[in-house]
């Protein structure tokens, strides 16, 4: 028989990688095990995608991990089946942790049960290898995990007045009559307020997930990876600052109908546009300018 030519071959998996893998009939048991332990966690969780200013993202994030996973399906199954018992070990203790925030009435250790659960299982199925190569698509689901109200607001406070300041001196920095009072932005014609939704929190949030993405799709080596990721939270800072700053403009020279108006209405989409040209200056001035090839 006739082979193939070089640009039509393909690795097809071994006989033996083959028999260990994961049949169909053991995936759709623990997919559905999995439902039954977390299906209304999984549930309240959509809800809160929904309702939620902070988490819209979410709905993007498994979208995002079932896409990295299935552009190293091929590999995947070229992978030995071996030191599969601890994820039975993550998955004991992953569900501690949900029965204790089940009796809590705490929702958000669930989710990050949910993710160790889904690793867990990973490792179980197709070994130690597996989850190597899986770490990243399984944990980047952490980032769909609605954090709870208390910690949201704790956070958001401290970044208010953070915001208000930077943008309000930016104003300053240009000759403006301004003056900061906490989240108050005073002009001598327009008075802002930095709300909790203007805080800055939804872009930080959204802009992790980002960084986290653009950190692990570069090829760099690591400490120039963890540094994109730490930039996350700067980044998002001057981006939601820059929004704050413009909005205060615009109140003072045009009317606070156009600040509070159209542009407020697409300030989110301003401020996200801003924090991604930020990532890729930061990602320029360290030289991460190739992405992988095998995943991207």
């Amino acid at each position: 028989m006739d082979s193939l030519p070089a640009d039509q071959t393909r690795t097809l998996p071994s006989p033996q990688a083959a028999d260990q893998a994961p049949s169909p009939i053991q995936l759709i048991t623990v997919g559905a095990a999995l439902l039954l332990a977390y299906g209304h966690y999984i549930l309240w969780m959509v809800e809160r995608w929904w309702e939620s200013p902070y988490y819209g993202h979410g709905f993007l994030i498994p979208i995002i991990s079932g896409y990295l996973i299935w552009r190293v399906r091929e590999r995947l199954w070229q992978l030995p089946r071996e030191d599969f018992n601890w994820g039975i070990v993550i998955v004991a203790g992953s569900l501690v942790v949900h029965l204790a925030a089940s009796f809590a009435d705490v929702h958000f250790p669930s989710g990050f049960a949910l993710v160790g659960t889904i690793f867990g299982l990973v490792v179980w199925l197709g070994g130690r290898a597996w989850g190597q190569m899986l770490i990243f698509p399984v944990g980047f689901l952490a980032f769909m995990v609605p954090l709870g109200r208390i910690l949201v607001e704790q956070v958001a406070g401290p970044l208010q007045l953070l915001s208000a300041q930077l943008g309000g001196q930016a104003v300053a920095m240009i000759g403006g009559i301004v003056n900061i009072e906490g989240t108050l932005i005073r002009t001598p014609i327009y008075t802002f307020e930095v709300a909790i939704p203007c805080s800055g929190l939804k872009s930080t949030i959204a802009m992790t997930a980002l960084a986290a993405l653009f950190a692990y799709l570069v090829v760099a080596p690591r400490w120039k990876k963890l540094v994109l990721f730490v930039c996350a939270f700067p980044v998002a800072l001057l981006a939601n600052a820059a929004r704050i700053f413009v909005t205060v403009i615009l109140g003072t020279t045009v009317g606070p109908a156009v600040a509070e108006g159209f542009f407020h209405s697409v300030s989110g989409i301003i401020v996200f546009l801003f924090g991604l040209t930020g990532l890729f200056v930061v990602g320029r001035t360290l030289g991460c300018l190739q992405l992988r090839e095998d995943i991207w």
